[in-house]
């Protein structure tokens, strides 16, 4: 499956994340590659000093990010993207292919007038493939406890028709410094907070998906068993 973040807005924290469910993946022994299409590179710098064994790739342009999942996928169960923050070919691209796409935006009416435009190309992907991808999932990301503008704006959201994760994540300092890590690995109690908040996303999104990855993995081991 291909888990794509994407918004055509930048700084709403799409790197950060994927960098972060690639590493929580990893660390679950999934078979999970990086693909980063942004020119920044932002989520493959982070990734690499974090977990130099993970493959990450780099791809911009259409006919780069369709062969490098073509490749990805020969070796791996799970490919997670990173996108530009505007609209832009590799962005399109990604969201096209894409199995999975996680939305993230901070609670801000700049984030909220934007969002029209990331949706363009998602509705545009579910009306080609008839509604069957790619699923998405709003995300409210750098939240304050006790916000009255998140509550508002998930209620605005509500409107788009896309689904918005009940879990978000908080603005918490031990998030904002893990920048050659994650901080599901951290041991600092700071850590805890942070890492509870995006293990409840990642679990609430893919959860249902990776149960059935498992699944499919102790089906072949047992086929390939009982094939000597």
């Amino acid at each position: 499956m291909l888990v794509a973040f994407t918004n055509t807005k930048g700084g709403v924290g799409k790197s950060t994340l994927a960098a972060h469910l690639a590493i929580w993946l990893w660390d679950q022994r999934y078979r999970v590659a990086l693909l980063d299409t942004d020119d920044q590179q932002t989520s493959a710098r982070w990734v690499r000093q974090a977990e130099p064994a993970m493959t990450v790739l780099t791809a911009t342009d259409m006919e780069a990010i369709q062969h490098a999942r073509v490749e990805l996928f020969k070796t791996h169960d799970i490919v997670v993207a990173d996108t530009p923050g505007e609209q832009s070919e590799a962005a399109q691209t990604v969201t096209f292919l894409a199995d999975v796409a996680i939305v993230p935006l901070q609670p801000s009416m700049p984030d909220l007038r934007a969002i029209k435009d990331a949706l363009k190309g998602i509705r545009l992907a579910q009306e080609v493939s008839g509604g069957k991808r790619p699923q998405a999932v709003l995300v409210l990301n750098l939240t304050a406890k006790g916000d009255v503008q998140s509550r508002i704006l998930r209620q605005q959201l509500a409107a788009s028709g896309l689904p918005v994760a009940r879990s978000e994540i908080r603005r918490l300092n031990a998030l904002r410094d893990a920048c050659d890590s994650a901080v599901t690995r951290l041991k600092r109690s700071e850590a805890g907070q942070a890492a509870s908040d995006i293990e409840a996303l990642f679990r609430e999104i893919l959860g249902e998906r990776l149960a059935t990855l498992l699944r499919q993995d102790v089906n072949d081991g047992m086929e390939k068993a009982a094939n000597g």
